[in-house]
């Protein structure tokens, strides 16, 4: 099949854009995702896409737990680095002062004079310093959980064994702090924190971006392009960018986007960019619940996240929920010689495709796999992204697009042998 004009040098210009400081990790401090959704919509417009909803936004709303303001730790003094060398829980209700520190290990744990001896202590001043009670086989778990989920009323916990740190999103407050600490950053036993974390917990209010390119011979079949745009904001100053998750299948969806207007295919294509994934698949949900094309007009789904690499391949999810689909994919990319390979993964509720394949629809979720160990962390950052099997994995998806829509008609024409 032709290539197809992609854009590898543009799609870095949208990752470089979504990721920098003024998206501030597109998420729910400094209006993040909603400067996101503008610029998404923008270029829709610009590539003049129809839309069924008004100025291309499904609208909705979400509570969730923001860190808008300062935040800092110092241990005995020392000052660490937010996102880097310290975190928090992401539900971590707002916690201020200087606060004594206490450790507590296996050993403690497992025998009872020291165990009731600790339990003992008067501990809503103190930080637990937990160290090696996660993954371990206990005489008495029941003890191990009363200090993990806090029962016995201290401040907080801290983890200080932390080799790195990946962060989420909630949408409640936890009842206590939980600080993780960076391995290295703390060489010495700790006896007092002082610590200040503002958490807001806000109703907010957030939107999908839809466009679509009409098809040119079959405009009420769709093929419908995700990815989600949003990510977890910031932790005080720390900003998350998300290049790999998911400024990268954002990009490539709106390089297909301009491709697609340009030449429109023979199924109408439509494109949505979901809020709301990282807080719990939000926003494609609410789609399937409130749909603005209904869902039997869909005759593919394709969710793209992760899409900055590609050395190791391409992992399909929903692989085996449709067969036929993915021995195509198969089949164009050896023919293709696009990527090393395509393996084959089942069904799984880990990205935007999820409740569509629910709801019935044909979905696949499409990640690249490669050296990339930066995940839910500040390093995921523009600069990390190598974008190093763009071109082919571009074409790939472009022509299994193509191919289906094919195959789709030439099954549906009557009495075909």
């Amino acid at each position: 099949m032709a290539t197809k004009a992609q854009n590898k040098e543009y799609a870095k210009q949208v990752i470089e854009k979504l990721c920098s400081d003024d998206f501030a990790g597109r998420g729910y401090v400094n209006e993040g995702d909603k400067k996101a959704s503008r610029f998404i919509a923008e270029i829709f417009r610009k590539n003049r896409l129809g839309s069924p909803t008004v100025d291309y936004y499904q609208t909705f709303g979400f509570p969730v737990v923001t860190f808008p303001g300062e935040t800092f730790l110092n241990i005995d003094g020392v000052g660490l680095e937010a996102g880097r060398e310290f975190i928090v829980n992401a539900g971590c209700p707002t916690i201020k002062g200087k606060f004594n520190v206490i450790y507590i290990d296996s050993a403690t744990i497992d025998n009872s004079f020291a165990f009731e001896t600790f339990t003992k202590k008067s501990l809503r001043k103190f930080f637990i310093v937990v160290t090696d009670i996660k993954g371990k086989t206990f005489l008495h778990p029941e003890r191990a959980e009363s200090i993990l989920s806090n029962t016995i009323g201290a401040k907080g916990l801290i983890f200080n064994n932390q080799e790195k740190f990946t962060w989420s999103v909630s949408l409640q407050k936890e009842k206590f702090p939980i600080i993780y600490i960076q391995k290295n950053a703390i060489k010495h036993h700790m006896v007092e924190l002082d610590i200040n974390i503002e958490s807001i917990l806000i109703n907010h209010q957030t939107q999908n971006v839809l466009g679509i390119v009409k098809g040119k011979l079959y405009p009420d079949s769709f093929v419908v392009i995700t990815a989600h745009y949003d990510h977890l904001g910031k932790f005080g100053e720390a900003i998350f960018p998300g290049a790999n998750d998911n400024a990268s299948g954002i990009a490539m969806m709106l390089d297909l986007v301009g491709n697609i207007a340009k030449t429109p295919l023979d199924y109408s294509v439509m494109f949505i960019a979901f809020a709301g994934e990282e807080a719990g698949l939000l926003g494609s949900y609410y789609y399937t619940q409130n749909p603005s094309i209904a869902l039997n007009k869909m005759a593919l789904l394709l969710n793209l996240d992760l899409m900055a690499t590609g050395d190791k391949g391409m992992t399909s999810v929903n692989a085996t929920e449709f067969p036929d689909e993915f021995k195509l994919l198969r089949y164009i990319n050896e023919q293709g010689n696009y990527l090393p390979n395509i393996n084959s993964r089942g069904k799984a509720a880990n990205s935007d495709h999820y409740y569509f394949t629910e709801a019935g629809v044909k979905s696949f979720f499409f990640y690249l796999m490669g050296n990339y160990s930066f995940y839910h962390d500040i390093d995921d950052k523009a600069s990390a992204v190598t974008l190093s099997k763009y071109n082919e994995s571009y074409q790939l998806i472009y022509d299994f697009i193509n191919a289906y829509i094919k195959q789709s008609i030439e099954n549906s024409i009557p009495n075909k042998k």
